[in-house]
């Protein structure tokens, strides 16, 4: 084996050592339970997770943009508990210079592979809105992600701008809402309400004409998340 192959799976044994080192069996049975996760956990804290994966990716640095890639397929597609995938987060985001669109499809890989929240929202956000903040057409990317069958990848084309506040797109992202907001899957309904409540901070009258225009076609949960900080800080919506 060449020392290219060699080099992420020394990276993932050292990690699964360390991690299976410091495994608690009652805190993974209550987190498997928790996350509804057919993959099983090793039952480390967040915090205890990334102190251990911190530790490890000092020693194992990217050398380029091919290695960073081989890094993280190799981390999450080898993965045996489910703290693995989120050490694959977590390198892929401490890389930063890395960040950009030519591994956006990596990101959404992972997005397809992972199939739930805990780690699709954390791509989203911090991988792929980070990948594409500054991008003159936003829409290029996030137009065909809204009409994707799988709806974690329509998830992501509403999470994307999360993070962007006043470089948020928000023409763009009202045209993806309406083109989901009939939908009747949770984590939908969810996602508007949560991007329309970020916003909100930025531009609460935008968001209260947004939802006000279309409150009979946003679900309950879409508006009352959408509404939740405004109404939090003393502004007067009359919708629910």
């Amino acid at each position: 084996m060449d020392s290219q192959a060699a080099y992420p799976l020394t990276l993932f044994s050292e990690l699964q050592a360390d991690l299976s080192a410091v495994a608690n069996e009652e805190r993974a049975r209550q987190q498997q339970s928790y996350m509804k996760s057919l993959m099983p956990y090793w039952g480390i804290a967040s915090s205890e997770r990334k102190k251990i994966a911190l530790k490890v990716f000092k020693k194992f640095p990217p050398s380029d943009n091919d290695m960073y890639r081989r890094i993280v397929q190799t981390i999450f597609d080898r993965a045996q508990y489910r703290e693995e995938w989120y050490c694959a987060v977590d390198f892929a985001v401490k890389y930063k210079k890395y960040i950009s669109t030519k591994n956006v499809d990596l990101y959404l890989y992972l997005i397809r592979q992972a199939q739930w929240w805990d780690v699709v929202d954390g791509v989203a956000v911090w991988l792929v809105g980070a990948a594409l903040k500054g991008e003159t057409d936003l829409s290029h990317f996030l137009k065909d992600w809204i009409r994707d069958q799988n709806l974690w990848i329509r998830r992501t084309a509403l999470l994307t701008q999360l993070q962007y506040k006043r470089d948020t797109d928000f023409a763009l992202l009202r045209k993806l809402i309406l083109q989901v907001m009939h939908e009747k899957e949770f984590f939908i309904r969810k996602a508007i309400g949560w991007v329309l409540r970020q916003y909100s901070y930025t531009d609460a009258e935008a968001v209260i004409r947004f939802v006000s225009a279309h409150e009979d076609q946003l679900s309950k949960l879409s508006v009352t998340e959408a509404l939740k900080a405004l109404k939090r800080r003393g502004y007067f919506v009359s919708t629910p």
